[in-house]
């Protein structure tokens, strides 16, 4: 949706003063009726009104989760031994799987669903060197076609739901300096051709979204009809969630397919986006 001040204050009810303070910054306190109105008028799915109000509580990433004290433990503060323990974790995953941060840059991975995408050494060595070279939406909407030549059938759901997961995990950082570096060249239609498209029209789905999760179930363009399943850990940091995602077989065929990625070195796990640090060259 394409916003006005007034359109959203007729829309929420909201005095347009209001909406002005919000969006100048200068509402510092946001009441629980004022809070529900704006979610209504925008139309959140039930997990986006999740971020939304925690967004709206004025807390960050390093307040919402335990603090470190003599009587306490918690590695929440400790990117190194986040890290450690997720990346044991994926190497020991018997399916296609990959971590990602709330900005979608993937940051790790294993050997099988880098198979799995058919994804090009060339695309993963130019990564570090372009703004969201390691990002997810570069696989699906960038103009290397490497998701849209990977989904031969159904590609038009394949795409709503990637943008739909993307859209709930980043509402609560879309005002951080990195989002917006992102979103600059999401935008250029040079590059992500489709990403504009998508963003826009997922903002007006009807349909409720309360798992984070998808069924996926297409042609793929090398190991024929498919259906799997997206589950996930999510790991709550100091420096935001990191998500876990694994890919689970629906079918006998898919199982096949996926064991067969693992076998010779598909279990190995190639590290990939910098995490907690968002370098912005």
């Amino acid at each position: 949706m394409d916003w006005t001040q007034f359109r959203l204050s007729e829309y929420a009810g909201v005095d347009n003063a209001v909406i002005s303070q919000i969006e100048r910054g200068v509402k510092k306190f946001f009441e629980p009726d004022l809070l529900l109105r704006l979610a209504n008028a925008l139309q959140l799915t039930t997990l986006e009104r999740r971020e939304f109000f925690l967004a709206a509580s004025g807390l960050d990433n390093s307040q919402l989760v335990r603090q470190p004290s003599m009587g306490t433990a918690t590695d929440t503060h400790h990117p190194g031994k986040i890290l450690e323990k997720l990346l044991g974790i994926l190497r020991q995953v018997r399916a296609p799987s990959f971590l990602n941060d709330v900005y979608g840059d993937v940051i790790a991975a294993n050997t099988a669903v880098i198979r799995f995408f058919n994804i090009p050494a060339s695309m993963i060595e130019s990564a570090p060197h372009m703004p969201g070279g390691f990002n997810a939406m570069r696989m699906t909407f960038g103009n290397e076609l490497v998701g849209r030549t990977h989904v031969s059938e159904n590609w038009d759901a394949y795409a709503m739901s990637s943008m739909r997961s993307y859209r709930d995990s980043t509402l609560r950082y879309r005002a951080e300096p990195y989002f917006k570096y992102l979103m600059k060249t999401f935008r250029d239609p040079s590059k992500y051709p489709l990403f504009d498209r998508y963003w826009k029209r997922v903002s007006s789905v009807e349909q409720d979204k309360i798992m984070n999760s998808d069924t996926f179930e297409y042609d793929h363009e090398s190991h024929g009809h498919i259906k799997y399943l997206t589950t996930g850990i999510t790991t709550t940091t100091a420096f935001g969630e990191l998500f876990l995602t694994t890919y689970l077989p629906l079918d006998n065929h898919t199982k096949d397919v996926f064991d067969g990625l693992l076998m010779d070195g598909g279990d190995s796990v190639i590290r990939l986006a910098p995490w907690p640090e968002k370098p912005m060259p």
